[in-house]
């Protein structure tokens, strides 16, 4: 019985696999060992160094700007606005204080007029006829005041003989004033029916645009009529004077005091960005916006181009220095963001050959992006702009390639 136990044993035994008998494992060479060390490290070394050289190492990179001068007569800009092109007038509506129907208008949206051309005519057939009758009326008048004035001069003969009362005498001449009176008041009525005929065709005013039309021929002005959108029920159309354009622009009131009546300009529309127009500063609105902070201004455009300038177009206007003599004397300016200061004291970081030196500057007028240098820098040298990392002096900086094209000083 063991036997049979034993048994499964054996036969479990016969399934195993013999393993090979594994040999005595050689032994590295030290000297091997310490050569591999050796490279790796070598290897790590260069890795390190490299990411050193190309990130801790490196000279700090700047943005440098070449400072050039420029003559007083080129002019240097002073601050800057956005607006939109308006009119001296802003927009005329004209009308027509008469009703009827419309039986010409000859303009169209966008047409250039002169002042006494033609805009629109109403059908004066029955304002004809109501001066016809007025002046019947006052014919008639006359022809009445002729009459009585006859019979009153006769009365002041007759009351002197005796040969009239005195109530015939004061019935003539209360006939004769009677009279008078009521050729006035026909005269006022020819006059009245005049001015209705004169306002069955409506002129223009001024020179300038047509904005908008209200009506169209065959349309009937009435009080009750159907009133378009920004017109009035007499309404015929909408003008803009061309004869005294102008941008008006919002400036930051802590700017205002930079610029003055009569300051030059130049106006440049956004849909023509080449176009520049001179002008100058005409207006200043006595009211400024406290939620905005901004003043309203306006510009006059010495020679606006018709053509090009629309009202309510987009434009950017930009201040100028005035100049201040005939002399064509040089200017230099710098970035502001280039200058740095030291208690009262201001200086920039200048570059030369890759060696960064600290400047002392005397500054002068301020400009919009720009300040004017009177004293520490000399035309060509290269300044770094914004520097906003501590540098130290004689310290050694890389140049930005992106930033190496000059700055024209203004």
């Amino acid at each position: 019985m063991n036997a049979e136990l034993e048994r499964p044993e054996e036969k479990l035994a016969n399934l195993r696999i013999p393993r090979a008998q594994e040999g005595p494992r050689r032994k590295r060479s030290a000297a091997v060992s310490i050569f591999v060390a050796i490279v790796v490290i070598g290897v790590a070394s260069a890795i390190a160094y490299a990411l050193y050289a190309r990130t801790i190492g490196r000279p700090a990179m700047v943005q440098t700007t070449m400072v050039t001068t420029r003559m007083e007569s080129q002019p240097a800009v002073l601050l800057t606005g956005s607006g939109y092109i308006v009119t001296r007038q802003k927009y005329i509506t004209i009308g027509t204080k008469i009703l009827g129907q419309i039986v010409a208008e000859p303009i169209e949206e966008g047409q250039h007029v002169k002042a006494g051309e033609v805009l629109a005519r109403i059908d004066d057939r029955d304002y004809q006829a109501q001066l016809r009758q007025a002046l019947a009326n006052s014919d008639l008048a006359q022809a009445n005041l002729r009459l009585n004035q006859a019979k009153a001069q006769r009365a002041k003969t007759l009351i002197k003989s005796g040969a009239i009362s005195q109530d015939d005498y004061d019935t003539a001449m209360s006939g004769a004033e009677v009279s008078q009176a009521q050729v006035e008041r026909d005269r006022a009525a020819v006059d009245y029916a005049k001015f209705n005929v004169n306002q069955c065709v409506i002129t223009s005013p001024i020179d300038g645009i047509v904005l908008k039309k209200y009506r169209e021929v065959g349309d009937t002005i009435n009080f009750g009529g159907e009133i378009q959108a920004g017109g009035g029920a007499t309404d015929i159309a909408q003008l803009a004077d061309t004869t005294d354009m102008r941008a008006e622009v919002d400036i930051n009131e802590t700017d205002i005091a930079r610029i003055a009546i009569n300051s030059p300009a130049t106006v440049m529309l956004d849909a023509y960005p080449d176009r520049p127009f001179e002008a100058m500063l005409i207006k200043v609105y006595p009211k400024a916006d406290r939620q905005k902070g901004t003043v309203k201004i306006e510009v006059h455009i010495e020679k606006p181009d018709l053509q090009l300038i629309k009202p309510e177009m987009s434009v950017k206007v930009s201040f100028l220095v005035a100049r201040k003599s005939s002399t064509d004397a040089a200017r230099l300016t710098v970035p502001k963001s280039a200058i740095k200061t030291d208690g009262s004291k201001s200086f920039v970081w200048t570059v030369n050959d890759s060696i960064v030196r600290r400047v002392p500057v005397v500054l002068g007028q301020p400009l919009e992006t720009d300040v004017e240098v009177k004293e520490g820098l000399r035309d060509g040298d290269r300044v770094i702009v914004a520097p906003d990392m501590a540098l130290t002096e004689g310290q050694k900086v890389t140049v930005g390639r992106f930033d190496s094209s000059p700055r024209t000083a203004q």
